[in-house]
């Protein structure tokens, strides 16, 4: 265990540690509360591709919890920052596997795009969740891929949760690039540590600073593992205890908590 007060950032996770769906989960509010009330700095760290900071605002205002956009990392706006420092702040010309959500995210770098009927080749191939996918849409990508186009996906997730269960997600677009064409990607969200690195950066903080607290074993605690940060995990998403038992060494939390309820009582009010 450690000290609450060695902790300068909290970066959370939002679905199935904030709320699930449209449902704040237990103790959210008074958790996040509980943080600004130390003078802390936090940071909403989500693998999304879909929607803009601005949509996690306004619904995180909605559940209680109020929130400014430099708060919101998602793997969306990471992916911007990434592709500015490849191309020293020029804009590229891309070719998008992505909605407009994605779009938003990168208009910041004028970038230029390319569709599917262009023959010119992008200069990077970025892959996001694209509900809307054709053959042709793959065939641009892999040639374009082939053609010596940097290969960047947003996340790897393979599947994408919803409602009533769960939808492919960008790593099942990720595979059949990289299987096609033998390149790997570079993966800008979750499990891999960019994002974490961007938000210690931006706060001027240590990893051993932060605690990154998630609701996903392979992503959220093995990204927090991997950077050296503090881990702490809440039972109120997708992990099991039987799934926690099971877990490999770089995939073990420092903290355990059934939700942020729980957390709270473990962090600020334990003995």
């Amino acid at each position: 265990m450690f000290g609450i007060g060695e902790i300068e950032l909290f970066a959370i996770d939002l679905d199935g540690v904030v709320y699930r769906g449209d449902r704040v989960l237990p103790g959210a509010p008074s958790f996040i509360s509980q943080i600004r009330g130390m003078g802390k700095s936090l940071v909403f760290v989500t693998n999304s591709t879909l929607r803009p900071k601005a949509y996690y605002v306004s619904k995180l205002e909605s559940m209680g919890i109020p929130v400014i956009p430099q708060e919101i990392l998602t793997a969306a706006h990471a992916t911007g920052r990434y592709l500015k420092r490849c191309f020293d702040g020029a804009s590229p010309t891309i070719f998008l596997l992505g909605e407009r959500g994605l779009e938003e995210e990168l208009e910041y770098l004028k970038p230029r795009y390319l569709s599917f009927q262009d023959d010119e080749v992008a200069q990077a191939v970025v892959v996001g969740l694209d509900r809307k996918i054709n053959y042709r849409k793959l065939c641009k990508a892999v040639r374009d891929v082939m053609e010596g186009a940097l290969f960047i996906g947003v996340n790897g997730d393979p599947l994408w949760p919803v409602e009533d269960g769960f939808m492919p997600g960008v790593g099942v677009f990720l595979s059949a690039i990289r299987e096609a064409t033998g390149v790997e990607p570079f993966i800008v969200g979750k499990p891999n540590t960019y994002m974490l690195e961007l938000a210690i950066k931006v706060y001027g903080c240590t990893p051993s600073q932060v605690l990154m607290i998630g609701d996903k074993l392979d992503s959220d605690i093995m990204m927090g593992n991997r950077v050296g940060a503090k881990t702490a995990l809440v039972l109120s998403g997708v992990t099991s205890p039987e799934e926690l038992k099971e877990a490999p060494t770089d995939m073990q939390p420092y903290i355990v908590a059934r939700d942020l309820a729980h957390l709270e009582d473990i962090l600020f009010y334990s003995e």
